[in-house]
């Protein structure tokens, strides 16, 4: 039986980001404030500021931990033509440009020193891309794309551009060896498909792929130098997500990829926000019931070991009469601490509903299983919760089955009974299927 996971769990973006340097160089007090505020508000980052070439010189010289990237202006009060770009570029170091005015000389001479993209100073808006893009950058480090082209020069550069937006790239010369990676490595987010190619065109690979992974796992991109009518519409009707012709620009490129990307992160935001307890970050009942469903009908079909049960916290109505809904908020927590800690990411487990949590344990025999919820309790029994300078304890009791009935919901209900009877019985225990010796711990 495949092994179950919880990996996927909720993490704010701070945490994930907490830790990441970034370097701003601006000789505006107010600005560089600013955008540090923003950047630390929003992703936790640690900002460190320079205000002119060579404090940043300096900086760079003698500071050892490294930067995820630099935010510079163009003109400093020591480097008023863009110098700085070229220290930056010295030290390996990512630029994000700022700058007071545009012209398109200027953008083509950013693009050619491989700065990763330029942001006026106009308004509020503008920082908030800025902040934006930070983040998309340093999450698009664990983003593979896929370019599915025939032609070698295009690839090459279309993969220069993305590799600027730290994104890392995979390419295939036609459809058919574009399914096959797609298949082999189904963590790609987005796929660059050209319309003409041998053995597999463009839209027969996009019909296809959608086979492989609907539209909130995989974006994809059409792209043609083609002048056929409808030809972005066919690629839409096919399962694309967008389309963009050739020759297209850096600028271009970047915006709908990073665009169609963060499309994607809002889709697994709200698909979290559906799935995973708010408080505790665990399975909430529904999705504990989604995954538990087939991982039971193929327990029975295969004639294999499972253990499900429910989980309740004893007198938990009384933590929350003798020291408010916020103690009994933080107990929930402190249970999941324990879940977290003793069944991992091997087990199966999720809150589903008040005081109560399922689990589908894929241990190989009764024993094992019977070992593992012990440990449970009696941790449960042992640890205490430390809450508003008091110290509260609490157990634990447990309904579990090794007889699996025709489905999730008739297991459940069976492990429901025992764990009426570990209540019943003076709690702080586990039940098993009748014919099993019934733990008891009773403090």
């Amino acid at each position: 039986m495949a092994t179950v996971r919880n990996q996927d769990r909720p993490q704010s973006h701070q945490s994930i980001m907490a830790g990441c340097r970034i370097l701003i160089v601006e000789d505006q007090h107010s600005i560089a404030m600013m955008t540090q505020s923003l950047l630390h508000d929003k992703w936790g980052c640690d900002v460190v500021i320079a205000h002119n070439y060579q404090e940043t010189k300096t900086l760079l010289e003698s500071d050892t931990d490294p930067f995820f990237l630099a935010i510079s202006d163009l003109n400093l009060p020591d480097a008023k033509s863009g110098e700085i770009i070229d220290l930056l570029n010295e030290k390996k170091l990512p630029v994000i440009a700022i700058s007071g005015y545009f012209s398109q000389d200027l953008h083509e001479d950013l693009t050619s020193k491989g700065v990763i993209d330029y942001v006026l100073k106009a308004d509020i808006n503008s920082y908030d891309y800025l902040a934006s893009l930070v983040g998309r950058l340093y999450f698009n480090q664990s983003i593979t794309v896929l370019i599915v082209d025939d032609s070698e020069s295009l690839k090459m550069l279309t993969g220069q551009y993305l590799n600027t937006q730290f994104l890392n790239v995979m390419y295939a010369k036609n459809g058919e060896e574009g399914l096959a990676i797609l298949s082999a490595h189904p963590d790609i987010k987005l796929a660059l498909v050209d319309a003409e190619m041998p053995i597999m065109d463009g839209l027969t690979f996009t019909a296809k792929a959608r086979l492989l992974a609907g539209k909130n796992k995989l974006c994809m991109i059409g792209i043609s130098s083609s002048v056929r009518k409808n030809l972005s519409a066919q690629f839409l009707k096919h399962g694309a997500n967008d389309f963009i012709s050739k020759p297209y620009t850096y600028d271009e490129l970047t915006c709908r990829v990073n665009q169609n990307l963060s499309m994607l992160d809002h889709i697994e935001t709200i698909q979290r926000i559906a799935d995973y307890d708010f408080l505790t970050k665990i399975p909430n009942r529904r999705y504990f019931f989604v995954q538990a469903g087939p991982i039971v009908k193929e327990a029975i079909q295969h004639k294999k070991h499972l253990a499900v049960g429910i989980i309740d916290i004893d007198f938990f109505k009384s933590i929350n009469d003798i020291h408010g809904h916020e103690a009994g908020d933080a107990a929930l927590k402190h249970i999941t601490l324990m879940l977290n800690q003793h069944l991992g990411e091997q087990h199966l487990y999720g809150r589903i509903g008040g005081e109560e949590f399922s689990f589908i344990l894929t241990t190989k025999n009764f024993n094992e299983s019977q070992a593992l919820l012990e440990r449970l309790r009696q941790a449960c029994e042992d640890t205490s919760l430390q809450y508003d300078d008091k110290e509260i304890k609490f157990t634990i009791s447990i309904g579990a089955s090794y007889v699996l009935k025709n489905n999730i919901d008739e297991t459940l209900k069976l492990a429901d009974e025992h764990l009426y009877l570990a209540k019943k019985s003076g709690r702080n225990k586990i039940v098993w299927n009748h014919g099993q010796p019934v733990l008891s711990h009773v403090s």
